[in-house]
This record gives structure tokens, sequence and C-alpha cells, in this order.
């Protein structure tokens, strides 16, 4: 037995492919531990960030998801995996981030790092596959927030539309009374003249159907309300004909066989007078916005492909340019943070990592929320386009890049 292993290593040289062979076996054994526990440890991170940045989301979109658990859960599910996609783009770059360096740091406190530069490994063969992970994760990324993101907003927001329509819909066949808030004058030139002339200011209007079949309502009644909740008009139609403007999330009424009573409350919440008037059709047809979130395809909600291809034919307004291109270079550097932050935060754990292990996820954190606190205040003042954004992603991989070297 000793004699075949003098042997093997005496004929060993004379056998490069062997030496070759052995080396990349060597190297792909650094290579594939490497990268399982980058990716686990990634996956790991990007579940806690995605899920705290989907609760922030479900909670500005609380009321619309209650709506939805109401009709179905199915369609509550839908609305929530129509928000993954935005929480991704943001959870996925900086979960990835958080990984290199408690991973790295972990390796380093283990001695590991030190093992295999004993071993005649040098670091960038432990290191490249990093690197190379990193770029993945920032095109992933990248995808996510400028394509991925604005396609799955604009379904969520149909979705919520033809909710809110079919609510509608079954209150209207229900008989139920259904309120409408008034903000603004621009708002109220929509009420077809129903306050005009009147003193107090409408802030909200009730409506409610006796029947009502497809595009034709019987015994409709509306009721407008002033800021202390007093009644100022009341208005009664034999018919109504119902125009849905759907794009736009209102509804049309043009009245017929009109009693329209406007009652006075100058000398306070108390009725004063009233005036009676009747009219074989309304003068102008009455609006109301049901609230659906309007579907609107400006530059700033557009997947980047279709904005690209709507600025060659030069489709685009110069605000809606402006805003886009903020929106796209703000996510875009965003999504490039793996890239930018690796070699610095490869550099910090190799060194930290000898002396403390799970302070170097809080290093992390800290490093992240500084990365994203200059880009937030540098975009702001820097341009209206958002080409200060990528001012973090420079200062981080211009230091990550020195620290590499020294």
């Amino acid at each position: 037995m000793v004699l075949m292993g003098s042997i093997l290593l005496r004929i060993w040289p004379a056998f490069p492919f062997l030496n070759w062979f052995m080396k990349e076996a060597k190297s792909n054994i650094i290579r594939s531990y490497v990268l399982r526990e980058i990716l686990g440890a990634t996956l790991l991170s990007t579940l806690v960030l995605t899920a705290i940045l989907l609760y922030g989301n479900l909670s500005k979109n609380d009321e619309e998801l209650f709506r939805a658990l109401a009709i179905s859960p199915l369609l509550f599910l839908e609305l929530v995996s129509l928000m993954l996609p935005f929480a991704l783009s943001l959870g996925l770059p900086f979960g990835f981030s958080l990984a290199v360096i408690f991973c790295v740091g972990r390796w380093s406190a283990d001695r590991e790092v030190l093992a295999m530069q004993s071993l005649g490994i040098r670091r960038n063969l432990w290191a490249k596959p990093i690197f190379l992970s990193a770029l993945a994760v920032s095109f992933i990324g990248c995808f996510a927030s400028l394509h991925l993101s604005p396609v799955s907003r604009g379904v969520f927001e149909e979705r919520v539309r033809d909710m809110i329509w079919q609510d509608f819909e079954s209150w209207v066949e229900d008989g139920r009374e259904i309120a409408f808030k008034v903000d603004g004058e621009g708002e109220q030139k929509f009420m077809g003249g129903l306050t005009s002339g009147h003193q107090k200011k409408m802030t909200r209007a009730t409506m409610s159907i006796g029947y009502g079949a497809g595009h034709l309502w019987h015994n409709v009644r509306i009721l407008t309300w002033g800021a202390q909740n007093e009644l100022l008009t009341i208005l009664h139609a034999k018919r109504a004909t119902v125009r849905k403007i759907r794009d736009k999330g209102a509804i049309e009424l043009f009245l017929s066989e009109v009693d329209y009573e406007s009652l006075d409350h100058s000398g306070g919440n108390h009725l004063k007078s009233s005036s009676f008037v009747s009219f074989k059709k309304w003068k102008q047809p009455i609006r109301f916005s049901l609230e659906t979130p309007q579907i609107n395809r400006d530059s700033k909600h557009m997947p980047f492909l279709e904005f690209l291809n709507k600025v060659k034919l030069d489709e685009i307004h110069d605000a809606d340019y402006q805003r886009a291109c903020f929106h796209f270079n703000k996510y875009a550097s965003l999504g490039c943070a793996p890239v930018a932050l690796c070699p610095l935060l490869l550099t910090l754990a190799v060194r930290r990592g000898r002396r403390e292990t799970y302070s170097n996820l809080f290093t992390g954190v800290l490093i992240c929320l500084f990365y994203f606190l200059l880009g937030t205040s540098v975009g702001e003042l820097i341009g209206s386009n958002g080409y200060g954004w990528w001012i973090s992603n420079l200062t981080a991989g211009s230091i990550g890049v020195f620290a590499m070297q020294r």
C-alpha cells in the first residue's frame, strides 16, 4: 500500500490532466459550498424583508383588501399576490446584501477563510461566485421593479375597479343607499347643478334606487348634504338613463320627470325655508365618482420597454418623461444595489468577522440604510430626472473597490 502511494506520487506530475481535474474538482466543491450558503441566507433574509414591505403595502390598501375578502378569499389572495413584485423588487437586493455580510463574516469568524488561504486557495475563487450572484440578483431586482411591478400594479387596479363596479351593481339591485364624497369645486361641476345658487357648499351626496335593470333605473332619489351634515337638496326622478364610464370610475345619470326641493339653512342647522320645482328633464347629466382607482397608463406606471417605445414614437410629454425618468432611475439604482455594495460588504465581513459574527448583520443593516438614505436625499436634490439616485451606487462601489485593493 505504501509502495503504491509512493509510485502514484512519482508518476502524478507526468499526468497534467489528472492534476487539472483534481484542482477543478476542489474548486467546484468550494464554489458549490459558497453558492449554497449565500443563496440559502438570501432566501431567508429576502422572505423577511419582503414580508415587511408587503405588510406596508397591505396597510395602504386595506379597504380594497377587506372588500375583496368579503367577496371571495380567492380574489383577496390574488390582490395580495399582485403586490408581491414591488415588495420583492426591494426585498431581494437588500436581502442578498445582508446575506453576503452575514455568511462571509461567519466564515471569517470560524476560520474558514483562513483555512482556504492556508490550502493555497486564492480569495477570488470563493469571491467570484458571490459577485456573479450579485449580478444575477441585480438583474432580477431590476426586472421586478421595472417590468413586473408596473404590470402587476395595473392588473391590481383593474381587479379593484371590477370589484367596486360589481359591488355597486349589487347595491343598486338591492335598493341600498349609496354615498358619494364631493371634494372641491372641480368635483361639484359634474354634479349637474344640484346645488347651484345654494349658499352652503355640498360635501357629500347619497343616492337610492327603487329598482333598476341594465341602463334604466326607476324612482331615483338623490340627497345632498353640507359640511354640518345638514340636508341641502332633495331630488326625485321617476326614470334615469345610466351611462357607465368605466375608465373614469364614474356614472352619469340622465334624469326624467324630476321633482326638486332646495332647503335653506341660512339661519343655522334649523330649516328656514324651502323651494320646490318640477322638471320634465333635468338640465344636464349628473356625474358621480365611484372612487375607483383610475388606471392611469402614464409613463410612471408603464413597463420600461413600453416607455422606451413611446419615447421613440414621441408620445411622451415632458412632464411625464421627467416623472418616468425619476421613477426608472430610482428603482434601477436600487435594483443594482447588490453589485454596488458587494465589494464593501465582503471587505467589512472578512475584517470584522475575525472578532464578531452577528454584529456583521447589524453592520449590514446600517450600511443598507445609509445607502438608501443617501440615494433618497441626493436623488431629490439633484435634478428631476432621478440621476442622483446613482450617487449612492457610485459611492458604495468606489469605497468597496478601494477597500478591497487595500
